[in-house]
């Protein structure tokens, strides 16, 4: 027994004179670094050179080619879009004593074919948003979306796949007891159908619940 701690002594004695060691990055670590983001990169374009391919072959088949009834049935359409009920208004945020982030809407939209699955819009959407209160409707904000800006905020990560649309907005005063109305309207630059919903998010502003859900992907 006095043997073991005598080891046990002896180990703390020669931890107590260690130190902690950082290494630094090895010049082939940064190659190594350097390879994978050119890797990633070159990923992405061959990724676009593809899909530029893919759009050519469309418009060449297209005009030689009549597609068959049974392959315009497979194709999805938009069908329904919806906010998401995480949707929301953040307060500002002040870093070293400045605005770093103006108030702005947080609007999650999910688009679904005619069979419910998620499916990705092409056309141009619209928002709305305005307080209600006393039988006065005050505009907040007033936002566009065309295709190309679209595909850049749709979010397919973890959850259900989705828009994250952001806007900044002007709080006016005197409106905690207001109702806050979103309007979404989109038209589909395929077929011209507009579609439209709408749907009340929390008001007044709460700092702590807005930061926490914004966080959360939003679910159906």
């Amino acid at each position: 027994m006095k043997s073991i701690l005598k080891i046990i002594s002896v180990v703390c004695l020669c931890m107590g004179g260690c130190h902690a060691t950082v290494f630094s990055p090895s010049p082939a670590d940064k190659l190594r670094q350097q390879a994978q983001e050119l890797e990633a990169k070159n990923e992405a374009l061959e990724s676009q050179v593809e899909e530029l391919r893919a759009q050519l072959a469309i418009k060449s088949e297209s005009a030689t080619k009549t597609p068959s009834a049974e392959l315009e049935e497979a194709t999805p359409h938009v069908c329904k879009i919806s906010i998401g009920n995480l949707s929301r208004a953040l307060p500002k945020k002040v870093s070293d004593g400045h605005v770093a982030r103006p108030e702005q809407l947080v609007i999650f939209v999910n688009a679904q074919d005619g069979r419910g699955g998620a499916i990705q819009l092409t056309g141009d959407l619209t928002l709305q948003a305005s307080l209600q209160s006393a039988g006065k409707v005050i505009p907040l904000a007033a936002a566009h979306w065309g295709p190309l800006q679209l595909r850049d905020v749709y979010r397919n990560g973890l959850g259900n796949p989705h828009y994250s649309l952001e806007t900044p907005i002007q709080v006016p005063a005197d409106c905690a007891d207001a109702t806050a109305l979103v309007v979404v309207t989109y038209v589909d630059g395929w077929s011209g159908r507009t579609l439209k919903t709408e749907r009340a998010i929390p008001w007044p502003i709460d700092a702590f619940t807005s930061e926490k859900s914004a966080k959360v992907e939003p679910d159906l």
